[in-house]
């Protein structure tokens, strides 16, 4: 018993020496400008609404309808170094480049299409109204981002706030589930094109809070096995779905450590 109550009183001087660290971390003045910094992100996804999708079928392409897909919730983590002589990892850049900064984020939201039924050309109907498609999208996104302060004081002489612009590059892993209509569901692997416009709060000198509006464009396809032919009219063929110009627009609010 003794023993058990020794390791119980070890355990809590433990938890409470990292709150100490914690705090002890977020209380020092830090450096204005570190280098290496890591965050989290939360916020809202509003994709368009799709000009159309095509279906290769025994039939040919066949090209669908304007597509609609529900706002959802969009979440990760992100990490990234800014071009400055101070922090972790810090090096003595040219000084122009005090403006840039690279970061890599990985995000995750739902991508469900609302109840709606699409109208093919060739064929009866895709989506009927009582049907469901339900999909995710993942992202992993790189960036180059540029940056100018504005506003700056004794304790961060770079500028309290600093606009920004992003760009850069995506890797695009999705799923789109049809079981509603017996092809099962399918994943897919793409390239993105992301941009990004926000404004950064420096709220203490290794502590920042971002607002941001970003935008995602993807062509996804995705290939199902038809196993009882409701989509191809031949049991066990496959058949592709391509969706075109998926435009997402997300609003993202990030805090960020400096380090």
């Amino acid at each position: 018993m003794g023993e058990k109550k020794g390791l119980m009183a070890g355990s809590k001087r433990s938890q409470w020496v990292l709150v100490v660290l914690l705090i002890t971390l977020l209380a020092l003045p830090g450096v204005v400008r570190a280098a290496m910094w890591v965050g989290g992100e939360l916020g809202g996804n509003f994709p368009r609404d799709m000009h159309g999708i095509n279906l290769d079928t025994r039939y040919g392409t066949q090209t669908g309808g304007r597509l609609g897909v529900n706002p959802a919730v969009i979440g990760g983590v992100i990490i990234g170094y800014d071009f400055v002589n101070s922090g972790f990892g810090a090096y003595s850049w040219p000084e122009w480049m005090k403006y840039f900064s690279i970061a890599t984020d990985l995000t995750f939201n739902r991508f469900d299409v609302k109840n709606q039924g699409i109208e093919f050309r060739r064929y009866s109907t895709f989506l009927p109204g009582s049907a469901k498609a339900k999909g995710y999208m993942v992202a992993w996104t790189f960036m180059v981002m540029a940056h100018y302060g504005f506003f700056p004081d004794s304790e961060v002489p770079t500028g309290r706030v600093n606009p920004y612009i992003g760009v850069g590059p995506a890797i695009l892993f999705s799923g789109f589930d049809l079981s509603s209509l017996g092809v099962g569901s399918a994943t897919s692997t793409n390239i993105a094109l992301v941009t990004e416009l926000g404004v950064r709060f420096m709220a203490l000198t290794n502590v920042s809070l971002d607002v941001s509006l970003r935008y995602r464009y993807a062509n996804p396809s995705y290939e199902y096995t038809d196993s009882n032919g409701s989509l191809t009219g031949i049991p066990g063929s496959t058949t592709n779905l391509t969706m075109d110009a998926i435009s997402q627009f997300s609003f993202l609010c990030r805090a960020n450590y400096h380090f």
